[in-house]
This record gives C-alpha cells, sequence and structure tokens, in this order.
C-alpha cells in the first residue's frame, strides 16, 4: 500500500508508545509538518517541548516505530483497510475540533466526514427489553429525520440493537472499533458488522494492527464515539461503565447528552438517572423530547451562499467566524478564539457549521480558511 510521506509520519508519530494524542497534538501544532518532528535533534525537541520524557524522545530521534509502519501498511493491504490522517478530505470533520483527535484513523466501508447530524447511541451490555422497546419507538421517529448518522461502539446489548435498528431503517451507522479492524469484538456481533458494511455503513478504529497493548482502547473508542456526535443519548446503563464515561467525555467536548430514565430499582437504570439528577444529560421521557431539543424536526437545508453579503442566510455567530476569517486567512484557533470574543463552544458550534455547509477549510495545525 502507497501513502504519502507525511502520512507515513503521522502513523509513525501516532504509534510511540507513552506518546497519547494531546502530547501528539501539542508536537504538531509546534512543529505542523510530521516529518520535520522525526528530523529533529533530541535537544531541539526537549527544548521546544518540555513535556516530552526520555523514553518519547529516544523513540522520535530513533524512528523507532518505522517498521512497525511498514508491517502495518502490509496489513492494511491484507485486510482491505483504507488509512485516513487527518489531513485527508474524509476525515471526520468533527473531529478536526477535538485537542486529543486522532492523528490516524483505520477505516472499511464509509465515514460520513460531513454528515449534518449525528446521534451516538450508548447503553449498557445487559440492556432490558425497556431499553430495547423504547429504541425501537425511537427509530420510528429517527427515519423522518434528515441527513442523520447513528454512531456506536458495536458492543452486546444497546450498541448492538441500535446498529440493527439502523440497518433495519435504512439509517446509516459508524461502529466506532476498541480493536484493529480485522477483530470484530465481541466475535457475536460478526454478522452485525458485516450487515453494517453490506448496507453501506462504515467501521472505524484508531488503533493499529501493531498496537503493543489493548490497554486504554475502549476508552479512547469511547472519544471517538463522543467526539463525533452533536447528541449522545445513554439508552441504559449502572452507575459505572463506558456508557457514563462517554457521557461525560460528550459533557466535556459540549455536545448535548440525553437519557433514558428508568425505576430506581432498575441497576440498569441509576446511571442514566444520576447524570439527568446531576444535570449532565437531559431526560427523554419520548422520542420526541430528542429530536425537538436538537430541531431536527425542522428542515431549513437552503443552499447558503459563499459570500458575505446581506444575503447570507447563516446566523450571526457564523457570520463573525467568516468576517473574521476572511481578514486573517489560515487563521489559528487560539487566535479565531479571541478576534471573534467567542466562547470556545460557541466557536466550535459555528467552525463544525460553516464547515459542513463548506463555507471554510480545516488545515493542518488547527488552522482555518474560506472555500
Amino acid at each position: 500500500m502507497r501513502i504519502s510521506l507525511e502520512d507515513f509520519h503521522l502513523m509513525a508519530l501516532q504509534s510511540i508508545d507513552g506518546l497519547g494524542p494531546i502530547k501528539a497534538n501539542m508536537l504538531l501544532k509546534g512543529i505542523p509538518v510530521a516529518s520535520e518532528i522525526f528530523k529533529a535533534s533530541r535537544k531541539d525537541l526537549k527544548l521546544k517541548f518540555p513535556f516530552l520524557q526520555e523514553e518519547i524522545l529516544a523513540q522520535i530521534t530513533e524512528k523507532a516505530t518505522f517498521n512497525e509502519i511498514e508491517e502495518e501498511l502490509k496489513f492494511c493491504e491484507k485486510y482491505k483497510i483504507d488509512i485516513i490522517t487527518f489531513h485527508d478530505p474524509r476525515y471526520p470533520v468533527r473531529l478536526h475540533l477535538l485537542e486529543d483527535k486522532p492523528l490516524v484513523l483505520y477505516k472499511k466501508g464509509n465515514v460520513f466526514p460531513k454528515m449534518k447530524r449525528t446521534l451516538a447511541i450508548v447503553g449498557t451490555r445487559k440492556s432490558t427489553e425497556y431499553g430495547h422497546k423504547f429504541l425501537e419507538q425511537l427509530f420510528e421517529k429517527l427515519r423522518e429525520v434528515k441527513d442523520l448518522l447513528v454512531v456506536s461502539g458495536l458492543a452486546l446489548g444497546i450498541d448492538q440493537k441500535a446498529h440493527s435498528l439502523c440497518v433495519k431503517n435504512g439509517i446509516p451507522t459508524l461502529a466506532v472499533m476498541g480493536l484493529s479492524l480485522d477483530k470484530i469484538y465481541p466475535a457475536q456481533n460478526t454478522n452485525l458488522a458485516k450487515s453494517i458494511l453490506d448496507a453501506e455503513g462504515g467501521w472505524i478504529s484508531e488503533t493499529s494492527s501493531q498496537s503493543k497493548t489493548s490497554q486504554g482502547v475502549f476508552p479512547r473508542r469511547n472519544r471517538l464515539i463522543a467526539g463525533l456526535s452533536d447528541a449522545l443519548f445513554v439508552a441504559e446503563t449502572d452507575l459505572k461503565g463506558g456508557s457514563v464515561i462517554t457521557a461525560l467525555l460528550a459533557n466535556d467536548y459540549g455536545k448535548e447528552v440525553f437519557a433514558l430514565p428508568g425505576r430506581v430499582s432498575d441497576a440498569q437504570s441509576r446511571g442514566c438517572n444520576n447524570l439527568i439528577q446531576k444535570n449532565m444529560a437531559s431526560i427523554v421521557n419520548s422520542p420526541s423530547d430528542l429530536i425537538e431539543s436538537m430541531s431536527w424536526n425542522t428542515f431549513t437545508n437552503k443552499n447558503v451562499p459563499k459570500t458575505l453579503e446581506l444575503d447570507f442566510e447563516g446566523t450571526s455567530m457564523q457570520k463573525n467566524v467568516l468576517d473574521v476569517i476572511r481578514k486573517t486567512p489560515k487563521i489559528e484557533l487560539e487566535k479565531l478564539l479571541i478576534d471573534s470574543n467567542l466562547e470556545h463552544g460557541q466557536l466550535v458550534e459555528a467552525l463544525l457549521e460553516l464547515e459542513l455547509q463548506g463555507m471554510i477549510n480545516t488545515l493542518p495545525g488547527n488552522k482555518y480558511e474560506l472555500i
């Protein structure tokens, strides 16, 4: 499999043991070209990035992961897995806005990079008839929502039910995997995973086949589910577990979080009730609550002109952001935040809408320009 030199170095950077996505993005903010990071001396890297530990510096300067990436390219070719770095137009728009975004995604099928509406559905593996029945009612309504993508984690229980209902109802769905894409986990969902691809959905993961450990892959998977969503719905969960973690991450990312309440005596509802009680999730008593809260029951898919004249139909906040970007082409996110006088959450929302409308481009180094 052939990829660009820059993509090769992004893969090598993501594979460095102990680096993690936050530090990797900080490195690329300081040195936007990945290949230049590997050319730098240990002394220069330490001076510019004092947070880097010696073992990480050694892996960079010794190019320790290069052989690993050569093997990964062979693996991806063998299993027909596509490689998407964050420079690629197929990289999901919503992930660009995360400080801990993955540098590289591995995918099969369609990743729907600019779908207008995304709903993540998560919940316990020990789901009940109560949760399943509500999801069936919800999907009766979701069939009416245009340009909708449903994201989940292909786990047993609620995830499994959500993906299955997507396939049944013809709603695009994306399965976010914790392991490399040659491994369907759990194995019981192998046929479901294949049916997602058959229905023109997709699978993604940031875990390579060469990953030395499976530790932490599912929490990282949860952050991708949260990051990909506009709204996250927790159908059933106990007080602890991946669904609660995903809901907390979605709150941190400024996403809308919803939860299905249940009886206080039911273990599978305790986590949902707790999220609602602590104002970390909005209560959903009926499918309409979620859809109306997200304004997905109204369709205003108008063509937005690519000018900033008076006929621009976006919000005043969006026009403000466009004006700032026009005055400073290739503006960095931090400067855009200052010059627009917006709060971080407001700016992220405006940038997402403008990119989905095809009015701006995300550039390497969290920079933005008009199209």
